[in-house]
């Protein structure tokens, strides 16, 4: 991650799953596929959107409880009403949005490697 100049461009990348610390991958990508599959890969594809593993977790953590307040909802957008009781969809959200936010709470130092 960085800047780089190309071509007398400013060239900025972005945030990759492979990027991540390891406690951030462990929430951010494990445990979201505990709660969903779906959830998994809208937090995973979501991760160009981000400039640093910080601002990631914040908005992950946003996004994830937005989604805990209205379980119904996002089952419903992914035609999984049905399939999933929407209290226990939110409960496991909610679960999931604290266990960011512990990790966005660690120290960038303590939270390990990235898996690169």
């Amino acid at each position: 991650m960085g800047i780089v100049m190309l071509c007398n461009f400013l060239y900025i990348e972005t945030m990759d799953t492979d990027f991540l610390t390891r406690e951030a991958y462990r929430v951010l990508i494990g445990r979201s596929g505990e709660v969903s599959e779906f959830l998994r890969a809208e937090i995973g594809a979501s991760a160009s959107r981000y400039q640093d593993e910080d601002t990631y977790l914040v908005a992950m953590r946003k996004f994830v409880l937005n989604i805990a307040n209205n379980p119904g909802g996002y089952l419903d957008s992914w035609n999984l009403i049905d399939e999933i009781d929407p209290d226990e969809f939110g409960t496991q959200a909610h679960k999931l949005a604290n266990d960011i936010l512990a990790v966005s709470k660690t120290p960038l130092d303590k939270r390990g490697p990235a898996d690169e």
